[in-house]
């Protein structure tokens, strides 16, 4: 009984605290209609002063066809490679972490604006205005203007571009599956400037893709080239045999029976010819299949969403900001008040 009485006691001690900070706090209530009308119109500034961003956004469907084993099979009975395999080193998350690599990214970084001679990364340096932050250190002074081609960076420029890489991860660059059990990616870039949020986010879609299915089909393409100059050398190997034995032919034209030494030539070229074509047919049929494997093990890749220009400016809401900003600045100010009155009643100041 006596612990229930005690409890109940706690509680009514709880309810008259909290009472009484109420009372406190209502006392303080022009003070804090006062901060948060301030803190709604520095809001209400901040959605009129602040500059718009934009968003460029692209959607693409990139998955492999696995369906090749029957083929496979099938060429392996020709005694032929195609180079198939069942493992895909590009699937779901792997083909996000191809797309954030410093590889795409960079080659992506100094790819030409549309109808300029200008690289995209000079245009973020200025926009970003790096180019003037980097005149205070003397060893960056001249890191700006980039070159037009990678390879002739200087180490400071590429270790700026590295530097750059993350810095773009981190804020600007956003890559993301929405679906996992789909094999849709949306990359997106968000920026100040048109240009830079529409070309970043194409050139890191193009750069990704253009290794992906090059990678995907290096393999069928490698087999194809060879089964292609194995083809043409039969072929030439061919004619020959098939004109020479058209002269040896020739030569004993109406020869005296007899004398069978001498169509010895022609029958060891129409030999010849037999075999030279009988090897030309089945690697002809090898050279079909490659084809047909190249094609099935060059990926799907589709473009769903595409940025384009103009795209759309994002701002602040003028009516968000000034509730934001004033329900913020109450909230901060009903804090500190509270701070004050836990140690005024603690220590009785």
């Amino acid at each position: 009984m006596a612990t229930t009485e005690q409890k109940e006691i706690t509680l009514v001690d709880i309810f008259e605290k909290v009472k009484a900070w109420f009372a406190w706090l209502w006392k303080k209530w022009l003070l804090i209609l006062i901060v948060g009308i301030l803190g709604g119109a520095l809001g209400l500034l901040y959605a009129f002063f602040a500059k718009p961003t934009y968003t460029g956004s692209l959607t693409f469907v990139l998955s492999s066809n696995s369906s090749s084993g029957s083929l496979a099979s099938l060429a392996g009975q020709f005694g032929i490679n195609l180079g198939m395999s069942n493992d895909d080193a590009f699937a779901g998350d792997n083909i996000m972490e191809l797309l954030r690599s410093q590889k795409i990214i960079k080659s992506a970084l100094f790819r030409k604006l549309p109808g300029s001679d200008k690289v995209l990364i000079n245009l973020i340096v200025e926009k970003a205005a790096m180019d003037k932050a980097w005149l205070a250190y003397p060893n960056l002074k001249n890191a700006y203007p980039f070159p037009d081609n990678p390879e002739k960076l200087t180490p400071v420029q590429d270790s700026l571009v590295m530097e750059l890489h993350e810095v773009l991860l981190k804020g600007s660059l956003n890559i993301e599956r929405p679906d996992n059990k789909l094999s849709f990616y949306k990359v997106s870039t968000t920026s100040e400037d048109q240009n830079i949020a529409c070309n970043l986010t194409n050139f890191v879609v193009e750069e990704a893709s253009r290794f992906y299915i090059a990678t995907k089909t290096k393999s069928a393409k490698d087999n194809l080239a060879m089964l292609q100059h194995e083809t043409d050398s039969l072929q030439n190997l061919l004619g020959g045999a098939i004109t020479n034995t058209a002269s040896e032919v020739d030569k004993t034209f109406n020869l005296n029976p007899a004398y069978q030494v001498q169509r010895s030539g022609a029958q060891q070229g129409q030999f010849r010819a037999t075999a030279l074509a009988a090897a030309y047919s089945e690697v002809v049929k090898n050279l079909e299949i490659a084809k047909i494997t190249l094609q099935r093990e060059t990926p799907l890749y589709e473009l769903i969403d595409i940025p384009k220009q103009p795209l759309r400016a994002d701002k602040p809401g003028k009516l968000t900001s000034l509730i934001i900003g004033g329900f913020l600045a109450g909230f901060l100010l009903v804090f500190f008040l509270t701070i004050k009155y836990i140690f005024k009643v603690s220590y009785g100041e």
